[in-house]
């Protein structure tokens, strides 16, 4: 306690960590999920913490533009401007702010930016879910989703997936005065 009895934490130490030049996302055990974080140079002022758990124990992972292959427009989906698609779970891959290069049977058809991302299990797809990301009804949506990964030996009950919801990024006709 100070003089005016108030209660004074001890400060913690804070980890940090150098970061170079790009995308980058904190990711902690505990499942916290944070954003995309523009790294201009490189520096080493980046801290080591969750809000979530209050614990130094994750890691920054660098976020690369990936191209996402589609080999079907199911429910016409990818003809909107906001789009959803369904993966298996991986933090670093399926992160808010993260651009996905877009492709239907090898075509480009843009780049789109993660707006938001949900974790599910297969038994959490409901008739909204499907219907939405596959035009199909859910039992036909989560056969389809394992049949997508058969080849993998994938315990059905404890393995996450990732909803994740793009948005087209609108290509700008107007000539950048400055560049990255």
């Amino acid at each position: 306690m100070d003089e005016t009895g108030t209660v004074v934490q001890p400060l913690i130490k804070v980890k940090s960590v150098t970061l170079t030049r790009g995308h980058w996302i904190y990711v902690c055990p505990c499942g916290f999920q944070y954003s995309v974080s523009w790294v201009p140079k490189t520096t080493s002022k980046h801290a080591l913490y969750c809000f979530r758990c209050k614990g130094q124990n994750g890691r920054y992972y660098k976020v690369m533009d990936e191209r996402l292959e589609f080999t079907e427009n199911w429910n016409g989906k990818l003809n909107c401007s906001t789009f959803t698609t369904m993966r298996l779970h991986n933090p670093q891959k399926y992160c808010v702010g993260a651009i996905k290069q877009i492709y239907l049977k090898g075509i480009w058809k843009g780049n789109a930016k993660v707006i938001d991302v949900k974790r599910i299990y297969l038994k959490d797809i409901n008739l909204y879910v499907a219907k939405l990301d596959t035009g199909l009804p859910i039992d036909k949506c989560r056969d389809l989703f394992r049949n997508m990964y058969k080849k993998r030996p994938i315990n059905w009950e404890t393995q996450l997936i990732d909803l994740c919801l793009l948005e087209y990024q609108k290509e700008s006709k107007e000539p950048t005065l400055f560049k990255e």
